[in-house]
């Protein structure tokens, strides 16, 4: 079953990637952005001769809110995310909006936060902006999530395990003509040396490690904040079906 691999919205220092998979009637959407851009989304579906109603599939790779802000706008579509994610993230969440002192837990939710010596007063604004923009009815509704350790995708995309940015991040690979790698922020960028005001890796040691891994196979990549592209290694993929 072979996909075709459609930007919606193109990665930016700030908002993340969108990407439609088709395949056949069957439509999927690989992360949804910020809340505040939805009527950016609309405009990129409507201007592809689809409505929110004709997506069938949302995979969220991982749960930042520059990823997910916008499930809810596909009301027919399940919701494919990890169990293991969601329930990290719901945690930090929620501790750090019940919080005075995030940057204590910052610490525990991020513990290698010591060496990036962030001040006080970024990690507080950085909260400020979190409170703003997280909502988690925005995730879609919940009767619609299926666990992405346990989903069966459609045929021709596999979910594969890709942590390091955090701790149960995932990326898609896509059975396209030339197979394609729908990353997320397990490759920020092409140029790693591009700032990317997202948050710090949760391991930085298997954030590079997961990185050089999909660079490694020479597929195509479509990175979570900018512009897809081609890796000079080759390589493969074993088939896995599902997350493990």
């Amino acid at each position: 079953m072979r996909w075709t691999v459609t930007p919606l919205l193109e990665g930016t220092s700030y908002s993340s990637s969108c990407t439609l998979l088709a395949s056949g009637a069957a439509r999927v959407i690989v992360d949804t952005g910020l809340l505040l851009q939805e009527g950016q989304l609309r405009a990129a579906i409507a201007a592809r001769g689809l409505a929110p109603d004709d997506i069938d599939v949302v995979i969220n790779t991982h749960l930042h809110l520059d990823h997910c802000g916008n499930n809810s706008l596909f009301p027919r579509a399940i919701i494919v995310l990890s169990r293991a994610e969601w329930t990290w993230t719901d945690a930090f969440y929620q501790a750090l909006f019940t919080s005075r002192t995030p940057e204590q837990v910052a610490a525990r939710f991020y513990p290698e936060i010591g060496a990036h010596a962030l001040q006080t007063r970024t990690i507080r604004n950085v909260a400020r902006l979190a409170r703003l923009f997280w909502r988690r009815e925005r995730l879609g509704d919940e009767a619609r999530f299926r666990w992405a350790e346990e989903a069966d995708l459609p045929p021709g995309l596999e979910l594969l395990p890709t942590p390091g940015h955090t701790p149960h991040h995932l990326s898609v690979r896509v059975d396209a003509a030339d197979p394609v790698i729908v990353a997320g922020d397990a490759v920020l960028t092409e140029d790693p040396a591009v700032k990317v005001r997202t948050m710090i890796p949760h391991s930085q040691v298997q954030f590079a490690a997961t990185r050089q891994r999909l660079l490694d196979l020479g597929v195509r990549i479509i990175p979570g904040h900018g512009r897809g592209f081609q890796p000079a290694a080759a390589g493969r993929l074993e088939p896995s079906g599902r997350a493990s």
